[in-house]
C-alpha cells in the first residue's frame, strides 16, 4: 500500500510539473499573407546561403528588410537578380514584423 501510495504522488508529480512549465517560443507580432510592392534605395546587403538580404529604404523613409531568394523567386516563376547597396529596386512579396517592429519581406517578384 505504502508502495502504491509512493508510486501515484510521484506519478501526479511528474504530470503537473511537466504541463506547468513554460515554454520558450519565439513570435512574430504580425503576419501578412497578402503581397505587397514596395520601391526603395538599398541602404546595406547581406549575403546569405542562396540568395542576399537588402535592407531597403521606401520613399516615406520607412525601412524593409527584403530576403531576396533563388529558390522562393523560382517557386514564383521571377528571376533572380543581384543587386547592390545604392540602387533602387521595386520588390513583391508577403511581409511580417517581428517582435521589435523590423518588417520583413521574404520576395517573390522583383521588378
Amino acid at each position: 500500500m505504502k508502495n502504491l501510495v509512493l508510486a501515484l504522488f510521484t506519478v501526479t508529480t511528474l504530470v503537473t510539473t511537466g504541463c506547468v512549465c513554460k515554454k520558450s517560443k519565439v513570435e512574430t507580432t504580425e503576419q501578412n499573407q497578402e503581397n505587397v510592392t514596395v520601391t526603395g534605395k538599398i541602404t546595406s546587403v547581406t549575403n546569405g546561403k542562396d540568395g542576399y538580404t537588402a535592407i531597403l529604404q521606401a520613399a516615406d523613409k520607412k525601412m524593409y528588410n527584403a530576403t531576396i531568394s533563388r529558390i522562393n523567386l523560382q517557386k514564383s516563376g521571377s528571376e533572380y537578380k543581384r543587386y547592390e547597396q545604392g540602387e533602387t529596386i521595386t520588390v513583391t512579396g508577403s511581409t511580417w514584423v517581428d517582435t521589435e517592429g523590423v518588417t520583413y519581406i521574404t520576395v517573390t517578384e522583383l521588378q
